[in-house]
């Protein structure tokens, strides 16, 4: 079984399209901050969250949440495709919607292998995989540029190290990230 959740009018064939609102008239109409969610465990080989998960789970314990639900309704080796604005970028920013950022780090908290390396090492890395019980690996991601900074590359007027700053300290440099977590059970 593959899900869109958070589909809004990306109806996909293939997939079982859910949203909060019926107003697209998908498949599924479920809040995705109401528990449990309507798929029975280890029912799930494939979830797509394109432009979801930084509505959702203001509250950390409501992500958490979340996060375990994926956990719960997913396969072992499930994929779950994340795509999220980076939060520096004006199109995180400007939305009031938007109640929390998503990013690589913050999702390799719930990495059980990570979360283990961490703690022989003393790392202040909160071991979220280990204390709610979930695993996920992140196989993959990227970071899409900014239009503008894609135009200043191609015409020479930014290299690689220039680039690699301001990935770090400006704003509105990586437009957004694409994440592809695996279920490890």
């Amino acid at each position: 079984m593959k899900l869109n959740l958070g589909c809004g009018n990306k109806l996909l064939k293939g997939y079982i399209n859910l949203d909060k609102f019926n107003y697209y008239k998908c498949d599924v109409t479920h809040d995705l901050e109401k528990f449990p969610y309507p798929f029975k465990n280890d029912s799930v080989n494939e979830i797509l969250l394109s432009h979801v998960l930084e509505h959702i789970g203001q509250q950390p314990d409501t992500f958490i949440n979340i996060i375990k639900e994926l956990y719960r309704i997913c396969t072992n080796n499930a994929l779950i495709i994340i795509n999220v604005p980076h939060p520096r970028h004006e199109d995180f920013l400007s939305d009031p919607t938007h109640v929390r950022p998503i990013t690589v780090l913050g999702l390799s908290l719930f990495d059980q292998k990570l979360n283990r390396d961490w703690q022989k090492i003393g790392a202040a890395n909160s071991p979220l995989g280990l204390i709610h019980d979930v695993n996920f690996n992140i196989e993959k991601y990227e970071y899409l540029l900014d239009e503008n900074i894609v135009s200043k590359r191609n015409i020479g007027e930014l290299n690689d190290q220039e680039l690699e700053k301001m990935m770090l300290y400006n704003n509105n440099v990586i437009k957004q990230i694409n994440i592809n977590l695996r279920a490890i059970k």
